[in-house]
């Protein structure tokens, strides 16, 4: 199963987590046209990801000074299903010491209704972000495992409550500093490699 996500950055990088925690409100106010409220974390600091080739973190300094307010929050990243966003005042985002928190007012639309019910039900508990990279470090662990730091996003593009948390996509940009990573891996054993011969003779 081929398993694709709309791209609205060309160099958007998708992260997905599952939501134990989810909650829902219904809302009854006359003041308001949505049905319910959803809240959860979008982002979650210093957690390592799923093995995607690599481990990845996000620092707790990584939302510092992004501007936020043109977030959208969409349902499994596609653009014709959006739920809300910051800018309309039915998203709200906040950065706190776990992560990016997100409360989204759900609209009283097909979709909006659906998706709110799958959340109640306990079919729909993940969460994706959608974001680009400002700056990002590339090292191995204690236990040769690549890791990746992400100690800056540069956009949050989007929000997305999905039924697949397992599910990554990582941009160009992130797979070519993998790739060179490795290659300046290689090109160091094969270095040393060198020196080692040149000091035997």
């Amino acid at each position: 199963m081929e398993l694709l996500a709309t791209k609205i950055h060309k160099d958007e990088n998708v992260r997905s987590i599952y939501i134990q925690d989810l909650k829902t409100r219904d809302l009854s106010s006359d003041d308001t046209t949505a049905i319910g409220q959803v809240s959860g974390y979008a982002v979650v600091f210093g957690k390592p990801s799923e093995d995607m080739g690599f481990t990845e973190y996000i620092s707790p300094d990584a939302f510092n000074g992004v501007d936020m307010n043109s977030v959208i929050a969409l349902y499994d990243h596609n653009l014709d299903n959006i739920l809300g966003r910051v800018d309309s005042g039915s998203l709200e985002l906040k950065v706190d010491q776990n992560g990016v928190l997100f409360t989204l007012n759900m609209p009283n639309t097909t979709l909006g209704r659906d998706v709110y019910e799958n959340i109640k039900n306990g079919n729909l508990k993940g969460c994706s972000f959608g974001f680009t990279i400002a700056d990002d470090d590339w090292e191995f662990d204690n236990n040769d495992n690549v890791i990746h730091t992400v100690n800056q996003i540069d956009q949050l593009v989007e929000i997305s409550i999905t039924a697949l948390p397992a599910y990554t996509q990582t941009s160009v940009s992130v797979s070519r500093g993998l790739k060179q990573f490795n290659d300046d891996q290689q090109y160091r054993l094969k270095a040393g490699f060198w020196l080692d011969l040149l000091e035997k003779e």
